[in-house]
């Protein structure tokens, strides 16, 4: 092996890792360190989703300046490296190197691991390190600067520890890792450490509403998206993404269509007819589930069924600050449609796209770095040659550091304090779609429209949206009460393509119609009418006439569905139905159901809470009136969160080491247990830990595993499984 002076080797190690090196340069120790053999630790990157070694040429700053999120799980990666004395002899190089990851606060230690490869890694060159891979060596045989070798050359992977979520507390953290060579123990000349403060940000979990959306083929089959499905799907997106879980909720009310999903839009970028449709209806019911309190996100999650066997599709669509849908089972999907509605716009999509996404070399989508996921064992990583940004479109995403840092900027974007359900207020829901008339004209459809009391607060006005036409409220006199803004913005679908074609930019006079959906609060003063214009004259009017009639027959038990019957008239237009549920006997709501078919409510039981005063009242509106029906209160047995178990059959025997262990959670719409308030145990090796997902080392034999938690209503949940561990090595 060739000498270098210090300096010299610093230089390697920078160029190489992209980063400086810890007790070089100005900390520099007071002894030379030239005059024998060395082990140095030239890195250690801390990371939860997205590594980020100070990619030069980028200005993102020092190493490791993804910021830490609290709660979510962490990995952390070493590199050690030989330093050859000038005048001694390298004893180190191809040896092993063990060590130990310590996490304290003040004297107290919190977390103590050793690395996840037992028998340690290999020493050898910073030209030979390799951050793409985990636990696993390699050795070349080739050209090398354009010198023909005549020896192998030994490819080194990172020493790698995990930490899991419950251990990364919010605040300040000193993390230490202790590294020294196998055969010498921890107490060896040569051992070595690396210490920094980490800091992790307290984010609070979103909140999301899941809307199944069964599929009907040309035979008539209807799929179902399952609990599981759907939830997964939201679990394993959120790995990638800067939040340490997501609170989800599955809706009561579900659609059945047998629209055509996959159709690729005639702009790719956009969304087709029958996304469109869908999110339509979403952003409605967004509107109530935040009036409520449910959550300020929904998202349809769409069969399967309906995925082509071949060929590209359209895999989702969405609405910025809105709503979004997509097939069930694509995270990816999901991801993206959640990094537009924390602000993010496309990388590389033309004519749409953020033109501020750096290059990072090669692809103009690539990550950049090293993406990981810490859901697997071993955790899968995505490289930047082959990996694109989740906000393209292309089949192999993961996150980007400059992604993950602009969502984590905008965490807080969704984020509500509670909402006091008695503290009711009036108002107007309003869906509806203006037409443009060959003459230059406007056509107004009202699709439905709801007068009700409700909570929650009105959600916000879109970020990129604009303001093409507004309401004016009216009393008798024709004096303007209120005037409510309507916003527009345009949807954008989420192709499953390596390519996009340029989506044309259209001016608003130039769109065949535009789809509104708006809620205003509706003034306690006598109401005569609501004026459509564009800042002139008035091209639309709704007269306040006469309330529907509404009926609703007592509910009866249907199997695992609760069926009622709603009956409504009026004499001059449809009326709207929207459906609520108490569980407190009328002092609190929450909407389960839009109009249903027919008038024939039927409800899964599974879905409702429950309670000994329960009630349903439907409330019918039309001419800008409204009129309610109430259900006598009945007893329904209490529904408490759902805990869903993801690990691997017991049917399979698991080799002896790092397993798995993952929960999905439906929250019921009764928030979402903390990340220490799940704990997992075994009945062969006891408590293992806590959290959403853990990955744990399991004795041979048959596991009785056991999650707990609390249900939300005062009890705890328990929900096992069964793992065989054989005590064959992987």
């Amino acid at each position: 092996m060739e000498d270098f002076e210090l300096d010299t080797l610093a230089t390697r190690i920078a160029s190489k890792l992209g980063v400086p090196v810890p007790g070089l340069g100005a900390d520099r120790p007071l002894v030379d360190i030239r005059s024998t053999t060395a082990l140095l630790v030239a890195s250690v990157e801390y990371t939860q989703s997205i590594q980020f070694n100070g990619t030069a040429g980028q200005g993102y700053g020092p190493n490791n300046s993804v910021r830490l999120v609290a709660y979510k799980s962490m990995v952390a990666r070493a590199y050690p490296l030989v330093q050859r004395g000038t005048f001694g002899s390298d004893t180190l190089t191809g040896q092993r190197v063990t060590g130990e990851l310590t996490l304290s606060i003040g004297d107290r230690v919190i977390y103590s691991t050793g690395p996840t490869r037992s028998e340690g890694a290999r020493i050898g060159a910073a030209a030979h390190l390799d951050r793409g891979s985990w636990d696993r060596e390699v050795t070349i045989y080739g050209k090398r600067d354009k010198i023909s070798l005549g020896r192998p050359i030994a490819v080194n992977c990172p020493l790698n520890f995990l930490i899991p979520a419950y251990c990364c507390q919010p605040g300040r953290m000193y993390a230490t890792v202790h590294l020294w060579p196998v055969n010498d123990g921890p107490a060896s000349p040569h051992a070595c450490q690396s210490s920094e403060y980490l800091n992790f940000i307290s984010v609070q979990p979103p909140k999301v509403c899941l809307v199944r959306i069964s599929w009907q083929d040309g035979q008539g089959n209807v799929t179902r998206p399952t609990d599981v499905e759907m939830l997964t799907t939201v679990a394993d997106a959120g790995r990638m993404l800067p939040f340490p879980y997501f609170e989800s909720t599955i809706l009561g009310f579900e659609e059945t269509r047998s629209d055509n999903f996959a159709k690729l839009s005639t702009n790719t970028g956009g969304c087709n007819a029958a996304w469109s449709s869908l999110i339509t209806r979403l952003n409605v019911t967004r509107i109530f589930t935040r009036l409520f309190g449910l959550g300020n996100i929904v998202y349809g999650m769409v069969s399967q069924a309906a995925i082509p066997a071949s060929g590209n599709y359209n895999s989702g669509c969405g609405n910025t600050e809105e709503s979004g849908a997509g097939f069930s089972g694509k995270a990816p999907t999901f991801a993206h449609e959640i990094g537009h509605l924390y602000k993010r716009v496309h990388v590389a999509v033309a004519g749409n796209s953020d033109p501020n996404y750096p290059n990072y070399g090669g692809s103009v989508r690539s990550i950049g770095e090293v993406g990981i996921d810490t859901g697997t064992f071993p955790p899968k990583l995505y490289e930047p040659w082959n990996s694109d940004d989740i906000m393209s479109y292309s089949n192999h995403r993961w996150i980007s550091p400059y992604t993950y840092e602009h969502i984590l900027d905008q965490h807080d974007l969704y984020d509500t304090g509670p909402i006091d359900l008695t503290q009711l207020r009036l108002v107007f829901v309003l869906d509806f779609r203006v037409h443009r008339t060959v003459g230059g004209g406007s056509r107004v459809e009202v699709r439905s429209s709801t007068l009700l009391e409700a909570p929650g607060p009105l959600p916000s006005h879109r970020a990129n949206a604009v303001s093409p036409l507004s309401l004016d409220i009216l009393d008798g006199n024709e004096q303007i009460l209120a005037t409510h803004h309507c916003t527009w913005a345009p949807m954008h679908g989420g192709g499953n393509c390596n390519c996009c074609s340029e989506q044309p930019q259209v001016t608003l006079d130039r769109e065949p119609w535009l789809d509104f959906q708006e809620v205003m609060e509706w003034p306690a003063s006598a109401v005569s009418a609501i004026v459509f214009h564009r800042g002139g004259e008035p091209f639309h009017t709704l007269q306040v006439g006469e309330p529907p009639e509404v009926a609703i027959s007592e509910p009866v038990r249907d199997g695992s569905y609760l069926v009622a019957q709603i009956r409504t008239t009026h004499p001059r237009e449809p009326v709207t139905v929207t459906v609520l549920f108490s569980t407190d006997k009328g002092t609190s709501w929450q909407p389960i159901a839009f109009d249903p078919p027919d008038g024939q409510l039927k409800l899964c039981v599974d879905q409702l809470t429950g309670g000994d005063f329960c009630v349903l009242r439907a409330i019918a509106t039309a001419e800008l009136r409204s009129a309610t029906a109430d259900t006598a209160p009945f007893m329904l047995q209490r529904t408490a969160r759902r805990i869903y178990l993801c690990m691997p059959s017991h049917e399979c025997p698991q080799p002896s080491g790092p397993v798995v262990l993952s929960a999905v959670i439906d929250s019921h719409g009764l928030g979402a247990p903390a990340t220490d308030e799940l704990r997992w145990t075994s009945n062969l090796d006891g408590d293992l830990g806590f959290g959403y997902s853990l990955i744990a080392n399991l004795r041979e034999g048959r596991h009785v595993l056991t999650l707990t938690a609390p249900d939300g209503d005062g009890g705890t949940l328990a929900q096992r499984g069964i793992i065989i561990v054989s005590g064959r090595g992987s």
